[in-house]
């Protein structure tokens, strides 16, 4: 009852947003193209409005949507850069994003506030001071903040800053006569006893490569079956991909799953990692998008029956139909069939998942062996050794299933090698729960996780975590080591192959603890080494310096002229500062002095007399 009101207070908002006049923020009644849309993924979270283009340049003019004041202005070298927030009559808002510069009377104002408070970054509230008619110049195109381009991002918020599809005004200005794309579908074994072509785990349909098929599309399954799809649209004019507004599932012609994102709240965005295929995320980088609903999807606009799981009985033949919609409802469909008595002369791929010569997925530990003179293996649990017989196989090897809700193995014996499992015990959602280990602990709350957690834990020269699960909530782990150390040079870094990044931490004593939402390979290293400046451009009307540091980052920066103090912009993603007076009219003239820190208190000194 509850998810069918909100269902209709969506529809409600909706039905008022569309009766009502808003002017296209940038070049309006001329054609404009987007880069972005509402809910497109974008890694671990939704795209929260739409990206409009202005072709490379920054410096377009743009105007409010609607008459309002301004609620907001946010300026930062990360995020959205530099923003307005407007608030409306009706108490909805509207975002501009990633602004090169506000106009005449907003600049003054939020440039005046940075240097009495000696602050780049800053978070206005203005009250009623600044309010614009609609069409009114309030600020010009960029491409500060994390923004990849030049370009305008805009979203249309409710009182609560909910965040709904600005196209469903129906922009002359965007135009869209171009059928989505779907590019690829994924087929997912959803326990330890079905099979997908006889075997286990993702298996994938690269509709771009199976022309056969559409002629053949029988595929062989059993038992309960999650279908994932990966898909995008292309608007007329430009041939960028963004994402897909609807999607539907129909088994047996019923409908069976529907997804459309009208509106997301910005607490939805950590469940992107439970509304993709996770695991092939962080294979390939590829988002699909399940059509079943995992425990812990509580995502809004997921709408399904029986949790979008398909179910083949034994001589069962099921007809799967996908259809996406695009934001103008061009759609496109593909069918196939899942049959349990037939195996598939379609080549499906597999999504290779195998590292060592195993896996786990969800509460399964799949491992394979070229073994050929025998169906079984052994295994240590709890210091007894047990044999189990293959699951399933093929040309090349055969695999081995256990639930690890009833085994945890902790050793794998092959004829020739053996395979070390590091599985410690499972932790339980909607429990708090603490994990105490000789080299780390974990505190878990109730609210930590989507579902069950399993994972291995290794130390050798670094503290390495595998979870088959994303996590919801920041979790704290603390890290033990057995030596005193700078800490205020040593902190906490994520290994990714031969790349690191600074992740931090707080010390007591030998224990260094840090909040995250991810169970990755750790490092405690020390920072020695001073941040770079290099300088750029030195004149009596502008300063810009490279600022950079390679290990633990960019912590602070401050820049004076005869000790006043003098406002730089960042810009995190070129690494960039650039000077911006209080009066243009005032030349820099004097000793300039520049001091950047980093985040392990490392210093480096810049001077020069302009």
């Amino acid at each position: 009852m509850k998810k069918f009101l909100i269902l209709v207070l969506i529809n409600f908002i909706f039905l008022e947003v569309k009766t009502q006049e808003i002017l296209f923020p940038v070049n309006p009644n001329n054609q404009n193209y987007l880069s972005g849309n509402l809910g497109e993924l974008r890694g671990s979270h939704f795209h929260m409005g739409i990206d409009i283009k202005t072709f490379g340049r920054i410096n377009e003019p743009i105007y409010a949507a609607d008459d309002g004041f301004v609620e907001r202005i946010f300026i930062s070298g990360t995020g959205y850069g530099k923003a307005i927030y407007l608030k409306h009559n009706n108490g909805t808002k509207t975002v501009y994003a990633h602004l090169n510069k506000f106009n005449s009377e907003l600049d003054k104002y939020s440039t005046s506030y940075q240097y009495r408070n000696k602050l780049f970054k800053v978070n206005l509230f203005p009250g009623s001071r600044f309010f614009y008619k609609k069409g009114d110049l309030i600020g010009y195109s960029g491409n500060s903040g994390s923004s990849g381009g030049p370009h305008l991002h805009f979203e249309l918020r409710d009182s609560l800053d909910n965040v709904y599809d600005p196209l469903r005004y129906g922009f002359k200005e965007i135009k869209d006569n171009r059928n989505p794309i779907i590019d690829k579908i994924s087929l997912k074994t959803l326990n330890i006893n079905s099979r997908i072509n006889n075997g286990f785990g993702l298996k994938k349909i690269d509709l771009s490569k199976s022309i056969n098929l559409r002629k053949n599309n029988f595929i062989q399954a059993k038992g309960e079956i999650g279908i994932s799809v990966l898909a995008y649209d292309k608007l007329d004019g430009f041939e960028n991909k963004v994402g897909i507004k609807k999607i539907r599932l129909y088994v047996d012609d019923t409908l069976r799953v529907e997804n459309e994102i009208n509106l997301l709240s910005y607490s939805e965005t950590k469940s992107v990692k439970r509304y993709i295929e996770y695991d092939i995320f962080q294979r390939n980088r590829e988002q699909f998008v399940k059509l079943y609903q995992d425990d812990g999807n509580k995502l809004n606009f997921h709408q399904d029956r029986d949790k979008g799981v398909i179910r083949i009985g034994k001589n069962e033949t099921k007809k799967i139909k996908v259809v996406v919609f695009d934001s103008f409802e061009n759609n496109n469909s593909f069918t196939f069939y899942l049959k349990s008595n037939e195996v598939s002369k379609n080549r499906i791929e597999n999504f290779n998942l195998f590292k060592n010569e195993y896996y786990n997925i969800d509460n399964t530990l799949v491992i394979r062996s070229k073994l050929k003179n025998r169906d079984n293996i052994e295994y240590e649990e709890n210091s007894h050794l047990r044999s189990i017989d293959y699951s399933f196989k093929d040309e090349n090897f055969k695999y081995y299933l256990f639930d690890l809700r009833k085994n945890s193995p902790s050793k794998i014996i092959l004829d020739d090698s053996k395979i070390d499992l590091n599985f410690l015990d499972p932790v339980f959602i909607g429990k708090k729960y603490k994990i105490e280990e000789d080299d780390f602990s974990i505190n878990f709350s109730k609210s930590s996780l989507f579902d069950t957690l399993y994972f291995e834990f290794l130390k050798d020269e670094s503290y390495k975590f595998k979870n088959s699960h994303p996590i919801k909530n920041n979790i704290v782990v603390t890290l033990k080591t057995k030596k005193a150390n700078d800490q205020n040079k040593t902190h906490i870094y994520a290994i990714n192959d031969d790349d690191i990044s600074f992740v931090g931490g707080k010390w007591d004593e030998n224990e260094i603890s840090f909040s995250t939402n991810s169970l990755l390979n750790y490092k405690i290293l020390k920072d020695t080494i001073k941040p770079e400046i290099q300088p750029k451009t030195i004149n009596q009307n502008i300063i810009s310096f490279k600022i950079d540091d390679k290990m633990s980052g960019i912590n602070s920066y401050e820049a004076s002229i005869n000790n006043e103090w003098i406002l730089f912009e960042y810009d995190n993603k070129n690494k960039m500062i650039i000077s911006k007076k209080k009066n243009p009219n005032i030349p820099f003239k004097g000793k300039f002095v520049l001091i950047v820190s980093d985040n392990a208190e490392n210093k480096s000194i810049y001077n020069i007399n302009i």
